[in-house]
């Protein structure tokens, strides 16, 4: 698997694209000149307890040069997001990552998280894990943040052509007419081909990475999010179990695996006992593999 990536404060924010949850394409780079910060949760996490208070938070804000987006990392299907959202009675913008593609962006394996972005799209401010609205000290450097006074010069943002989901799988697709070996390239033409409904030619995007890299954890799970598309439960439950064991510390595709094996230990309420003996049987199952690993590998000799 390539080397993992991140961002750090003082960056230049990745763009990004999603649709909203009434089906409104989004992009980052669409907030210039605005201060945005993103907060990463999912349904499957028990951070989906802070939106109502994310919604107070943004309804303090709303009147200032300010936007707060939601970004939903669930892979199976948008219906609980939108049920937790609609309990919170969010306004904000809301979008669902659901081929994983920003914890390989940005670099995270766990949530939930936040990251502050000024006008000029570079990032003031980051927290990845236990980024909760509710402790008064993260509330403060948010509030403080979004209240700072900037410089009177004006902030010239360079204006950039607008490129629908449509026309750039148009361009991906051409571009990579002319190239054999672009897994990133492949990758974000079937995130886009999965977010406009063409789930057969994402799958052939999918499959054409996975020939050279079998062990890409972005492709396997993404390769997962299409066969439910497709309603095959137990090949995605495969395609995700082998994303998780290419990247075994990545939590977010671990726990969005054990939701859709076992959707009761977190809908309508998350077990957490149930989760640490999780943890403790796939410690166990692992070191027995481990040891028989060994003891072939030792009469081999």
């Amino acid at each position: 698997m390539a080397e993992k990536r991140s961002v750090k404060i003082g960056d230049f924010a990745p763009d990004f694209i999603f649709q909203t949850l009434e089906g409104v394409e989004l992009r980052l780079s669409d907030y210039r000149g605005k201060r945005v910060l993103l907060f990463i949760w999912a349904s499957w996490c028990g951070c989906r307890e802070q939106l109502a208070a994310w919604q107070g938070f943004y309804l303090k804000h709303r009147a200032e040069t300010f936007e707060l987006i939601g970004v939903a990392m669930d892979g199976q299907t948008d219906e609980a997001v939108r049920q937790f959202a609609a309990q919170a009675r969010v306004t904000f913008p809301m979008v669902v990552d659901s081929t994983d593609c920003l914890w390989d962006v940005l670099g995270f394996d766990h949530i939930p998280n936040g990251y502050y972005i000024d006008e000029r799209g570079v990032i003031r401010y980051l927290k990845v894990g236990g980024f909760d609205i509710r402790e008064s000290l993260n509330a403060k450097i948010l509030d403080d943040l979004i209240s700072e006074k900037w410089s009177k010069k004006p902030i010239r943002i360079p204006e950039k052509p607008k490129v629908s989901f449509k026309k750039e799988v148009v361009e991906i697709s051409q571009h990579l007419k002319s190239i054999t070996r672009s897994a990133d390239k492949r990758l974000r033409l079937a995130d886009l081909l999965v977010k406009t409904g063409q789930y057969r030619k994402a799958a052939r995007e999918y499959d054409t990475v996975l020939a050279q890299q079998p062990r890409n954890a972005r492709a396997l799970f993404g390769r997962g999010v299409v066969f439910l598309r497709d309603g095959k439960q137990a090949q995605a439950l495969k395609a995700w179990k082998s994303a998780h064991a290419a990247a075994p510390t990545n939590w977010v595709i671990r726990k969005q695996v054990w939701a859709l094996e076992f959707p009761d230990r977190f809908y309508p309420r998350i077990q957490y006992e149930w989760q640490n003996e999780q943890i403790r049987r796939e410690e166990l199952q692992a070191a027995d593999e481990e040891k028989t690993k060994l003891k072939a590998k030792a009469q081999k000799k």
